[in-house]
């Protein structure tokens, strides 16, 4: 009985050249600046539209309407 191991994948590091935009003569980020550590986050489009930081786990919510209705 000969068993085939699978050699394990190899994690992608990003492209950072697809983080920015040149136009003209400036630099422009396409990703939002984390304002507490200031590296990328990532945007999730997922159950819950979110911008996540990877580093510091910082989270904005977008696209939530805050209702203020108690009775």
């Amino acid at each position: 009985m000969s068993q085939k191991t699978e050699k394990p994948k190899k994690k992608e590091e990003p492209k950072v050249y697809t983080y920015y935009e040149i136009k003209g003569d400036k630099i422009i980020r396409k990703l939002k600046k984390c304002p507490r550590c200031g590296s990328f986050m990532a945007q999730h489009k997922g159950p819950r539209p979110r911008w996540t930081c990877g580093g510091c786990s910082y989270t904005e919510y977008s696209g939530i309407e805050k209702t203020s209705e108690h009775k």
